[in-house]
């Protein structure tokens, strides 16, 4: 199972999933992690006021099973649910913190 967390700086959850500037990606097996990567996004800011969608962020995590965000905006909330990808919300900021209790809690 592939998990992603959006991430500006590789330690803390980014609070608006669609404008994160990367995203870390764990790949968990029995409830370790076997590998991890920063996949950065290339997308760039947006207005979020005019009709947009998130194709490069959603192409970008293709394989990926589960997105945990802080938030999630509701264009970014069509596109994620228009994939394969679920999406969980998260409290925790660092992201050390976020993925322990992800594999605890399955």
């Amino acid at each position: 199972m592939k998990v992603a967390i959006p991430s500006d700086n590789q330690e803390t959850i980014t609070k608006r999933t669609g404008q994160s500037k990367g995203f870390m990606v764990y790949e968990v097996n029995n409830g370790k992690i076997i590998h991890s990567e920063y996949r950065e996004n290339i997308m760039g800011e947006h207005d979020e006021e005019a009709e947009h969608s998130h194709r490069q962020i959603i192409e970008l995590l293709k394989d990926v099973d589960i997105l945990l965000v802080a938030a999630i905006g509701k264009h970014m909330k069509r596109d994620v649910e228009n994939s394969s990808m679920s999406y969980q919300l998260v409290k925790e900021e660092k992201l050390n913190e976020i993925i322990n209790n992800f594999l605890k809690a399955n």
